[in-house]
């Protein structure tokens, strides 16, 4: 009882504990993995607006040298003036009237945007003069950023336009400098078969690493700029990246996003840890552990009290089952029905109850009534079988002839029968006493019907000790003449066959070469075994069916085969059983 219990509490707290179990998790991990995708996407989606935002912001800077460029690079009279300046080293009134008016626009270029740091402006000229806003004309050997000099004499012919980053010295004193952001662009002749210059903006790099800051979005967020060979050219406060840097080494525990420029031939690049994608979901995770934690508890405790109150009620069960075996006393009727239980415990005691008083009752009934149907079928059987009458036939006709002849041959036959109809009704005989008598019943029927029919018997000597329903082959027998051979000119046969099915079965089957049946009439037979009994055509086929249910219960099985003048076979299965052996119907 102990393991009934046990089994009892394991089994409910499953029952219970399972669909909650699976509800939380299911619904725990979804809303993880949502969450997970939604909070993906909006960095995808942020970092690219970012991304495009910075990107215009910054064009916007770099297309200050366009402006610049369509002032001091497309104008026919500025470019000469200046020209016609930088390549000489003595100004007339007329040259410091027009440089003069040539630095003011130059300067208030630069100076009305904060991000500008410096511009210059050099043609080709062999003083190597330029304009610095400013600070006016400056020769290149004196002045001490001269780097973008060099920049522009190395740059491929092809290359127009291009970004660099530089530290610029404004004193020698300065070791440090001040780190710009370079916007090359090249001027070419009035022809354009020629370039005779090169406009620089430098744009200090903190302007252009505070808007990146004011960019960011996410916390621990990356942002920089990239040349096209990966070189950093600035990045935000979070950043700490140097030199060349390879994005593919970043990619395992971040969510990269990259946008490209190919203006100047240079990439956004947006980082974010994953630790922040997981951010959410690890707290959902939590919330979700903690939710699951709570049900396990709450289902135990129910789970235990329900198994306590299940396990005594089904006891009582178990005890009134015990009792009504061993014909102990009923336990006393629950007072209400409060539940299930208490109703089902009342239901069982009142069923014993009425049961035990009606099983004496039943079981009489049922034995006088198997009796008395054994008894009406036997006497349907042989109603003509008187044994006084037919032993004075007998030994008259012993007197007529002084000794045996064929009638006294069928009388002996006959009384043979007789004795063996007469004998206890229900009970069964083996293979071997029914065949016996069914070879002397055949000896009468050939003298009736002379040679009309011949009888082949085949069984196994090893089932002559199996017992089998008495009469039964010779109703079969019977049945074959009347319905098959009778009405057949010339001689028939009927085969008789006696087989075991693995011992656990016995067959029997007759089979004639008589008239047979058309389908109509095979249908009708078969309808007719099929339904209850009555006193009509095919009785002994009836009387046959009826028998052996009544002696195997549904533990038999009748099939009968035939067709018109061909013939009929009829197959009849019953149990296995040795003489000596106890059967229960």
């Amino acid at each position: 009882m102990k393991k009934l219990k046990t089994r009892f509490f394991y089994k409910n707290l499953l029952v219970l504990s399972l669909p909650l179990i699976l509800i939380v998790l299911i619904l725990g991990s979804l809303s993880i993995v949502i969450t997970e995708r939604y909070v993906r996407n909006e960095i995808y989606k942020n970092s690219s607006e970012m991304l495009k935002q910075s990107n215009k912001d910054l064009s916007f800077l770099f297309n200050d040298v366009n402006k610049i460029y369509l002032t001091f690079g497309t104008n026919k009279d500025v470019t000469l003036y200046l020209k016609r300046i930088l390549n000489t080293s003595k100004y007339s009134l007329d040259d410091m009237w027009h440089l003069s008016m040539i630095e003011s626009l130059f300067d208030s270029t630069s100076f009305s945007e904060p991000y500008i740091q410096s511009i210059y402006l050099y043609f080709n000229n062999p003083n190597k003069n330029f304009l610095v806003t400013g600070n006016g004309i400056n020769s290149i050997e004196e002045y001490l950023d001269y780097e973008w000099y060099d920049s522009f004499l190395n740059a491929p012919k092809n290359k127009i336009s291009w970004l660099e980053v530089r530290d610029i010295k404004l004193y020698k004193f300065d070791k440090k400098g001040v780190k710009v952001l370079s916007v090359y662009k090249k001027i070419a002749n009035f022809d354009g078969d020629k370039i005779n210059g090169v406009l620089v903006l430098n744009i200090n790099l903190d302007y252009i690493e505070n808007l990146l800051n004011t960019s960011t979005v996410f916390p621990g967020q990356k942002i920089f700029i990239l040349d096209a060979d990966n070189n950093l050219m600035c990045q935000n406060m979070n950043s700490n990246f140097h030199g060349k840097v390879d994005i593919n080494k970043y990619s395992k525990n971040n969510i990269i996003t990259e946008l490209k420029s190919p203006n100047y031939n240079i990439k956004y690049i947006s980082i974010v840890p994953k630790k922040y994608l997981y951010e959410v979901p690890i707290k959902l995770l939590k919330i979700t552990l903690v939710l699951l934690s709570i049900s396990i508890f709450f289902v135990i405790l129910i789970t235990f009290r329900i198994t306590k109150r299940n396990y005594e009620n089904i006891s009582k069960i178990i005890n009134i089952i015990e009792a009504e075996k061993t014909n102990e006393i009923f336990p006393e009727l629950p007072a209400e029905n409060k539940d299930e239980y208490n109703y089902i415990i009342y239901n069982i005691i009142n069923s014993y109850i009425e049961k035990s008083q009606l099983k004496m009752e039943l079981a009489e009934k049922k034995y006088k009534m198997k009796a008395m149907e054994l008894l009406a079928l036997q006497s349907q059987i042989s109603p003509h079988f008187l044994s006084n009458t037919l032993e004075t036939i007998y030994l008259k006709a012993l007197s007529y002839t002084k000794g045996p002849n064929d009638v006294t041959k069928m009388i002996e036959n006959l009384s043979q029968i007789l004795k063996y109809l007469l004998s206890n009704p229900s009970e069964t005989v083996t293979i071997k006493e029914e065949i016996e008598n069914t070879k002397a019943y055949i000896e009468i029927l050939k003298v009736r019907y002379k040679d009309r029919f011949r009888v082949v018997l085949n069984y196994d000597e090893t089932l002559s000790s199996c017992l089998i329903m008495k009469l039964m082959l010779q109703h079969l027998i019977e049945n074959s003449i009347k319905h098959g051979l009778k009405k057949k000119d010339g001689k028939g046969t009927i085969k008789v066959k006696i087989k075991s099915i693995n011992k656990k079965q016995i067959k029997i089957s007759v089979i004639d070469n008589g008239m047979g049946m058309s389908k109509e009439r095979l249908l009708k037979v078969r309808e007719i075994l099929n339904s209850d009994f009555d006193f009509q055509d095919h009785i002994g086929l009836m009387n046959t069916k009826e028998r052996l249910k009544l002696l195997y219960g549904n533990n038999y099985d009748i099939l009968i085969r035939s067709k018109f003048n061909v013939g009929t076979a009829i197959y009849i299965t019953f149990p296995y059983q040795l003489k000596g052996q106890i059967e229960e119907n």
